[in-house]
């Protein structure tokens, strides 16, 4: 297994930054795939859900949540692989590019949801053995 910063490290402004790069390449990456243009206004809408989803799990990571932290950032993963085989394989014939991103908004969220619930029971297990 992979080891996690510590929390309240300064690198998880870095990881945050990185996210933020990564979720947005991804979002951009797909409207390449499709063969869309893009103006200034999806620049910016990508721009925020990247960093909304950057900086949730990010927070997450600095505040020391490592269970949250790990499942949104593998439901995210996911939804970007989503992202681009929608992308991809034109799987959605019209409706790719609009189905693409709000597969990965809901795929993200209910990382986010799951996580909460994966730190939650950690808690609960790590106060019952103490």
């Amino acid at each position: 297994m992979f080891m996690l910063p510590e929390n309240r490290s300064k690198h998880w402004y870095g990881i945050s930054v990185f996210l933020f790069f990564l979720f947005l390449c991804t979002l951009a990456g797909s409207r390449l795939l499709l063969d869309i243009s893009m103006d200034f206004k999806q620049w910016i809408a990508f721009a925020v859900i990247s960093f909304i989803l950057a900086s949730i799990i990010g927070a997450g990571g600095f505040f020391g949540k490592a269970a949250f932290t790990i499942v949104s950032f593998t439901f995210a993963i996911i939804g970007m692989i989503n992202v681009v085989f929608i992308s991809m394989t034109r799987a959605h014939e019209g409706w790719s590019d609009i189905t693409s991103v709000i597969s990965f908004l809901v795929i993200s969220a209910f990382g986010i949801a799951v996580g909460v619930i994966a730190e939650v029971i950690r808690k609960l297990f790590k106060k019952k053995t103490m």
